[in-house]
């Protein structure tokens, strides 16, 4: 018997915290700033996009809500959402995600968290996107196909 959820390698927020993690790491120990001296734009855009973050996965969070569904992967997803950000983007959180690397990598001025940007962006899209949309497919056919068809997977 399989169970109703997508077979996701890890919870995406522990790839995310681990990918922040990481980075500290390799900062604390072969530091690669962005800048050369730390400056009123790297805390205004680290902040915006935190902000732009938050505001994602609220919207997303909502939206899931009014849809008797569960942002938790763990969880059967009950219908396909496909209104506010879901108009844009399949995978809006996992967007948000990917701004809040950069932001801490502007907060800590480091290189290092552009770089794990960019491999939380390769985990999350064959470790979680991927097999969420085989389960989406599997278990929405059509529909999700649809919905595939009108909107990106990213941005």
């Amino acid at each position: 018997m399989t169970s109703d959820r997508a077979r996701i390698i890890a919870p995406p927020p522990l790839i995310g915290l681990t990918c922040i993690l990481l980075a500290f790491l390799a900062h604390h120990f072969k530091p690669l700033p962005i800048f050369q001296t730390r400056s009123a734009f790297q805390i205004a855009a680290g902040i915006l996009l935190i902000v732009i973050a938050i505001a994602i996965v609220a919207s997303a969070r909502s939206i899931f809500a009014a849809h008797g569904t569960h942002l938790n992967p763990y969880r059967p997803t009950e219908a396909i959402v496909t209104t506010g950000v879901y108009r844009f983007t399949r995978n809006p959180i996992y967007i948000a995600f990917l701004l809040v690397l950069p932001a801490v990598g502007l907060f800590a001025n480091s290189f290092w968290f552009l770089i794990f940007t960019v491999l939380l962006g390769f985990i999350l899209h064959f470790g979680v996107v991927k097999r969420e949309e085989t389960y989406l497919e599997d278990k929405f056919g059509d529909a999700y196909r649809d919905y595939c068809r009108r909107v990106r997977r990213w941005i």
